[in-house]
């Protein structure tokens, strides 16, 4: 067998685009699932049964269902009554996906900080509130940076799941590209080796702001 790239290059506009629709996803989840995962984190831990059980069931169920089946019970299930656009669904899909992971690291890591660190801060007049704001949480989230980054870098490689549900990130980009060309290895090698750089890079942030969060602390 040949390989023969010059097809890629041909169609390196539709891999390009389909490389900035996975980033343009990969921000929006990264930030939904993060300040998502904070709130039902602090929810679930300082709320009353009635409100926090709701939650955990949350965390449950996202975290023991397949990705897939979410996605597609949000694109079918609910598009039956509810016309939502693809890239939404994947968006929201991802990110309660992911917000529920982040929720169970950011209970892990709040319950970790000392209470006494609770009680001095409300000794020295802040209130609840500002006591979680700039006490409890900014700890709790330098605590869950390593386990956050791996979400995360995970999360970019599941954004090519939703090319199930007709979005053109970069596996479905190749798809149009393969079924035009008949050239699948090319493609796909190229495609895996754009991931393998997104994932240096995003590594290299990761000890970047792991260094940074040291140092702060």
């Amino acid at each position: 067998m040949e390989f023969d790239f010059s097809p890629v290059i041909d169609y390196w506009p539709t891999l390009l685009k389909g490389v900035g629709v996975t980033l343009l996803i990969g921000v929006a989840v990264a930030v939904m699932s993060i300040i998502g995962g904070q709130i039902v984190a602090v929810i679930t831990l300082y709320t009353r049964k009635m409100v926090n059980w709701p939650l955990r069931f949350f965390i449950w169920l996202f975290m023991t269902t397949p990705l897939l089946l979410q996605l597609y019970f949000l694109y079918f299930g609910i598009g039956e009554w509810i016309l939502i656009p693809a890239i939404v669904v994947g968006v929201l899909g991802l990110g309660f996906h992911y917000m529920a992971y982040n929720a169970d690291i950011f209970i892990a890591t709040i319950k970790s900080v000392s209470s006494g660190q609770y009680e001095a801060s409300r000794s020295l007049g802040f209130g609840h509130l500002r006591t979680l704001l700039y006490i409890i949480l900014p700890q709790a989230f330098y605590r869950a940076l390593p386990q956050l980054s791996n979400n995360m870098i995970i999360m970019v490689k599941d954004i090519s799941v939703l090319s199930a549900i007709g979005i053109g990130e970069m596996v479905y980009a190749s798809q149009y590209a393969i079924s035009v060309t008949f050239r699948p290895f090319e493609f796909y090698i190229t495609i895996a080796v754009i991931y393998y750089l997104i994932n240096l890079m995003m590594e290299a942030g990761q000890t970047w702001i792991e260094r940074r969060a040291a140092y702060r602390s």
